[in-house]
């Protein structure tokens, strides 16, 4: 092809772009998408097509340590290497150019998507007992701080006052089978409703919970959300908070106990009064209870509404520990996927306007969930995905996208199988499921001690070592 200008090769380029190996199962989502939205047509004749823009932004999530730019320039980069139609030059768009096509794509058109790969990744495989294993959690995610970033997100109080950076407040739901986000919400980080109980709440009335086993945190426990629960047809295990109270009834074989846990909810059968003074109706809910000790830690209780016998309480116990996938999921975005270069402001977000944060926010959570895909695929037939190493992963993907981009058509597929093979290969150095790290810390800011080179992990049997104390019958109330 002889290439005149810059433009021209960069036009001919963007009128077909998707970025692989993700275009296979996200291309025809984003024509979908586009078209549903009627901007499948949007600024046709330039560079930063609908198309092209929406792979940009997912790009950008991906890229953390490159600038708007350099990210551009990575996309298309095998082109100018395979095809030879790009000249070494950087500057493929002007200045504010990302920014301003980005800000009249708006939100809607990423919130779409995301709704689209959840739903192609439906139905979820149970896991555990004929249940589908989902987990609940928070997190935060920092922003540069600019005037608009504040005022819509707020920052957290600090010692000197407040933060350095405004924050946003994020919910996740995660499958533990796929260790895939299946859900989200977020909200500014202060201000009434905003907190993660509240946007829990918001999650659980987008789903169905029959045939849903909820793993939560002690955090996040509700009896109204306990109550919802189990009202649509989902089960909970739960580690119990301090404060709350239940009367034992009945010793299982196992160790467990039958509880009643009783609380108030809103009876929405009896009208305000004239007031506005709302009614509440007590009601019980039968759970299942097990004081479970781990050499380590303090004893804690478990709580579930699995009131199954043969589900024993050890079992229970064990599965409760795959709550900590979605701390591991949020390490991987957070520290791997958004990491950026010694010297830039190590924010989560790179986006100076809020309606572009929350853009990003979604992308953030699709290409997140676009790489345990690939590692799903390249585990198929031979391993437990679990045993690959993300990060690994994603620096293979990284180095294979712009080449599998510009490659011919009829090589592209076997590139991407390579690419499965090589992802199957990134083995972590040592299992995940079993591994115990030392409570320290590498700069003493906390109660913990420092970390020295005498801190090593070890692994930990957990099967072995957890224990279900008997409670014994010296009272009732935990």
């Amino acid at each position: 092809m002889d290439i005149t200008s810059v433009a021209f090769a960069v036009t001919q380029i963007g009128a077909t772009f998707s970025l692989a190996p993700f275009d296979t199962l996200l291309q025809p989502l984003i024509e979908e998408t586009l078209a549903e939205q009627g901007k499948n047509r949007w600024r046709r004749g330039t560079l930063l097509i609908p198309g092209l823009l929406i792979w940009l932004v997912l790009a950008l999530t991906l890229r953390r340590d490159l600038n708007y730019d350099q990210t551009l320039n990575w996309m298309v980069a095998g082109f100018r290497w395979l095809a030879d139609v790009l000249p070494a030059q950087a500057k493929l768009v002007s200045d504010g150019a990302i920014s301003h096509a980005r800000v009249k794509l708006g939100v809607e058109v990423f919130r779409v998507l995301w709704t689209k790969l959840v739903a192609s990744f439906q139905p979820l495989p149970a896991d555990f007992h004929g249940l589908i294993s989902v987990i609940f959690d928070g997190s935060t995610g920092t922003m540069p701080d600019t005037e608009a970033n504040r005022a819509t997100f707020g920052k957290p109080s600090a010692r000197t006052g407040a933060a350095a950076f405004p924050q946003v407040r994020l919910m996740g739901l995660l499958a533990v089978a796929q260790r895939r986000l299946v859900d989200i919400a977020f909200a500014p980080y202060t201000g009434k409703g905003t907190g993660e109980r509240a946007l829990m709440r918001t999650l659980l009335a987008r789903w169905a919970c029959k045939g849903l086993l909820f793993l939560m945190d002690a955090g996040l426990y509700a009896f109204d959300v306990l109550w919802d629960i189990t009202q649509k047809g989902g089960e909970v295990i739960l580690k119990v908070p301090a404060h709350v109270k239940f009367k034992r009834t009945q010793r299982l074989p196992d160790g467990s106990w039958l509880a009643e846990l009783t609380g108030k909810l809103l009876d929405p059968a009896v009208p305000p009064t004239p007031q506005g003074r709302r009614h509440w109706k007590t009601v019980t809910l039968t759970v299942r209870v097990m004081r479970i000790e781990i050499p380590g830690f303090r004893p804690f209780w478990l709580m579930t509404t699995l009131l199954d016998p043969a589900i024993t309480a050890r079992e229970i116990a064990l599965h409760y520990h795959r709550r900590w996938d979605i701390e591991i999921a949020y390490d991987e975005i957070k520290t791997h996927q958004c990491v950026t270069l010694r010297g830039q402001a190590p924010t989560t977000f790179r986006s100076k306007l809020p309606d572009l944060v929350k853009q990003e926010i979604y992308a953030l959570a699709i290409t997140y969930n676009l790489v345990p895909t690939l590692i799903s695929q390249a585990a198929e037939h031979s391993q437990d995905p679990t045993a690959i190493s993300f990060l690994d992963a994603l620096q293979h993907i990284l180095e294979a996208a712009p080449l599998l981009t510009a490659a011919p058509s009829e090589r592209r597929e076997q590139k991407r199988q390579y690419l499965l093979t090589l992802l199957a290969d990134c083995q972590i150095d040592r299992p995940r499921r079993p591994r115990l790290n030392p409570r320290v810390v590498r700069v003493k800011m906390s109660k913990w001690g420092r970390k020295t080179n005498a801190h090593k992990s070890e692994v930990r049997n957990m099967a072995e070592h957890l224990k279900i104390i008997d409670a014994g019958l010296d009272g009732v109330t935990a």
